[in-house]
């Protein structure tokens, strides 16, 4: 029998397990994330994280080198998307490919207009 997914809040309010299950279940896979009509999933060690799109206050790419993170098998580039918070969390998520990046960009500014998009030091400043 196939268990069912858990998922855990990572930011923000929890909400009905209900609603989260529906909208994981109906989410736009991209990469190794998932994309829902609410919430943003990636994986956890033990369950899905999630994070409401109307938390979300900042999100941008980030490109790390693989092998300072201790990965078996991991060579080369990480993109990620980080995104910060209304309550001040900076959550990176590994995305896969910079396309995987643009993509989930432009599915979390079309859920919430009003997230701030890109990297700056002045965007730094004031929402860390």
């Amino acid at each position: 029998m196939k268990e069912r997914a858990k998922f855990a809040v990572v930011s923000g309010a929890e909400y009905n397990e209900s609603m989260v299950r529906v909208d994981y279940n109906t989410a736009k896979a991209t990469g190794n994330v998932r994309y829902g009509k609410y919430f943003i999933f990636f994986q956890g060690i033990k369950e899905w994280i999630y994070v409401y799109y109307k938390d979300i206050i900042w999100a941008y790419h980030k490109l790390g080198d693989a092998s300072r993170v201790l990965r078996r098998g991991m060579e080369g580039e990480i993109h990620s998307i980080m995104l910060v918070t209304k309550d001040k969390k900076r959550i990176g998520i590994p995305v896969g490919s910079i396309e995987d990046v643009v993509e989930g960009l432009n599915i979390i500014q079309k859920n919430n207009a009003f997230v701030d998009i890109g990297f700056s030091k002045e965007k730094e400043g004031k929402y860390l």
